[in-house]
């Protein structure tokens, strides 16, 4: 009988530990007025007309960010003070307001009419995705 009580008190702390550690590296839902101030005015003014449907924190090896996803689909990640960190558009062109004169040249030049629909600002500078998933990894040059 002890064998069995503590076979299952073994188990009870093994389902306990492994529940903790998945919920934090999910991350944690948040309500959308607990996001910074900085995210919530980034997202009004870059994505206008649309809603946040819902926002989380999640811990990386750079500290806590906060996802924010739109309705329609459109994801973005913060920092603990609300600056930006990703924005992925999926398939839709990530807005022109936030790419900077340098990469939007280089774009224009080497890669006209192929949109960026994800941009990450990264140790180096920016890494860029296209629309035809061509991924340019942060070249000097796109240092902002």
């Amino acid at each position: 009988m002890k064998k069995a009580i503590s076979t299952v008190y073994s188990f009870i702390q093994m389902m306990t530990k492994t529940r903790t550690t998945s919920e934090n590296k999910s991350g944690e839902m948040i309500l959308v007025k607990n996001l910074p101030i900085a995210a919530k005015i980034f997202v009004q003014y870059n994505f206008p007309g649309r809603n946040i449907a819902f926002a989380e924190t999640k811990p990386t090896s750079k500290g806590m960010v906060y996802v924010v996803t739109l309705n329609d689909g459109i994801q973005m990640e913060f920092n603990e003070n609300g600056g930006w960190e990703k924005v992925d558009c999926k398939m839709a062109a990530v807005p022109a307001t936030l790419i900077p004169a340098n990469i939007e040249a280089f774009m224009d030049d080497f890669y006209p009419c192929t949109p960026i629909v994800k941009m990450e600002k990264t140790g180096k500078g920016y890494e860029v995705t296209l629309s035809n998933f061509f991924t340019q990894k942060g070249w000097g040059r796109f240092h902002a």
